[in-house]
């Protein structure tokens, strides 16, 4: 479990945030949380990033909740998987889905985390990770489809701190990347990740001197409030009670002569919650078709289809996770 080393010791007072102040913080995440992505896309170097925009930002609370972002990173599980203290001017990074709760979903994506410090306290997290072309492994772009194992698919990162106190690990970087076949564009790509973070961190720290930080602190509590109120009443609107609705789906093959793969889902509403179940989905895959998922990477997919389809003008945050249980049965593919 992370230690997180702080020199300010009082607690933060709660107050009440006016709507006009609420909506100029919420705009001010949103604007920073694109800008984090236009900051990448002008550093990267390879085209997965830089044109196909296979990167995802967060914007997080001080509990590591997302409160604008675009893939809902478990920054809770990173944290409750690195071992060491978090002091400012740390930058963390990882891509290894097994050292953080799969908050990414394979090697590929390499996993930027940055506290945001102001006067001395934690008031947020930034982060970040990226698609690379190549992390090495049995093949180009290291996506095997054939592969039993995750260690075919190339370099596998433990969390550890990529900067320490603001000084990057230039030979553990050296290390990472001496494995790869294309360094020059994991090395930019990976600088552009970890700017887009400090650029959001920059912003928070604007935000915490402008208004406050008992002020901005309550107002992303009232942000992640008021997203809940909205998925419960659209919950309600979509879902009439205790009538199940299920689907079903195959994969075809697991890339190594088998399948197809069942995936079966089934969504029911009891009172103001709803239960998203997976039981009935096909075994385990002797190929790389098994995904290492959490229960919130599941509630994300559902809020993000929620919100789109049904009421666009929601802030799309983790709020309304409370409202949603999910069942993924074990030894599932």
């Amino acid at each position: 479990m992370a230690q997180l080393i702080e020199t300010a010791t009082s607690d933060l007072t709660a107050v009440d945030v006016d709507v006009v102040t609420l909506d100029l913080i919420e705009n001010a995440l949103r604007s920073a949380r694109y800008e984090m992505d236009e900051t990448l896309f002008r550093t990267a170097l390879s085209p997965g990033i830089r044109e196909q925009h296979d990167e995802f930002p967060l914007i997080a609370d001080p509990e590591g909740k997302m409160i604008v972002g675009q893939f809902g990173l478990s920054i809770p599980d990173f944290l409750a998987n690195f071992s060491g203290t978090i002091e400012e001017g740390d930058v963390l990074m990882t891509s290894d889905p097994y050292s953080c709760g799969a908050a990414i979903s394979h090697a590929n994506d390499w996993l930027v985390v940055m506290p945001i410090f102001f006067e001395g306290r934690i008031v947020g997290w930034a982060s970040q990770f990226g698609h690379m072309t190549d992390v090495g492994g049995k093949t180009p772009a290291s996506m095997p489809t054939d592969a039993r194992t995750i260690f075919e698919e190339g370099v596998i990162i433990p969390p550890f701190k990529l900067y320490r106190k603001g000084e990057r690990d230039d030979t553990a970087l050296g290390i990472i990347l001496n494995q790869v076949r294309k360094p020059d564009w994991n090395r930019a790509d990976l600088n552009g990740i970890v700017a887009a973070c400090r650029t959001a961190s920059r912003r928070v720290q604007e935000m915490c001197a402008r208004f406050g930080v008992d002020t901005y602190t309550s107002a992303l509590n009232a942000l992640l409030d008021r997203n809940y109120r909205a998925m419960k009443a659209l919950l309600a609107l979509v879902f009439e009670e205790g009538k199940p609705l299920s689907f079903t789906d195959y994969i075809d093959d697991d890339g190594r002569g088998y399948g197809p793969y069942e995936l079966t889902m089934t969504i029911t509403r009891t009172g103001d919650k709803v239960l998203i179940d997976l039981t009935g989905s096909a075994p385990q895959a002797q190929g790389p078709i098994n995904y290492y998922i959490n229960e919130n990477l599941i509630r994300m997919f559902f809020g993000i289809y929620m919100i789109t389809v049904a009421d666009p003008q929601i802030l799309w945050n983790d709020g309304f996770y409370p409202l949603v249980d999910v069942e993924i049965p074990e030894n599932s593919f």
